[in-house]
């Protein structure tokens, strides 16, 4: 995501070559204008795009399905999902290393959506 506003902020820059310098300074401002805006609606992500994000990186693990619904890569993965979601439902009360239900919840303010992980390694978001 800072990789996209870097370089839009980099092509305005650019683009503002021939400009004024008041051209110049509009520009930059619409340009710190519009990275603020992105990096706002980045941190009021709702749940669903973090559990659609949990999903994408549990999947894009090269390893068997099965293993998606190990407590250890549930953590991991739950660890790096930007902002600040409260993650809740990793539980391996059996001690096997598994998550229990293969059910976990994302919460975002006052959103929730629930990634079911069956034992196959499939996967299906809901609200919950």
């Amino acid at each position: 995501m800072r990789t996209k506003i870097t370089i839009l902020l980099v092509a305005l820059v650019a683009l503002t070559g021939a400009c004024s310098d008041d051209d110049v300074d509009e520009a930059a401002d619409t340009a710190r204008d519009a990275a603020g805006t992105v990096a706002d609606a980045a941190q009021d992500a709702s749940a669903r795009s973090v559990a659609e994000a949990y999903r994408a990186a549990l999947l894009s693990d090269e390893s068997d399905g099965a293993n998606r619904r190990r407590v250890d890569v549930l953590q991991e993965t739950a660890d790096d999902l930007p902002g600040d979601p409260e993650i809740l439902g990793i539980e391996d009360a059996d001690g096997d290393g598994a998550d229990d239900d293969g059910r976990v919840e994302l919460r975002v303010d006052n959103e929730s959506s629930c990634l079911t992980i069956s034992e196959q390694g499939d996967t299906d978001i809901e609200d919950c």
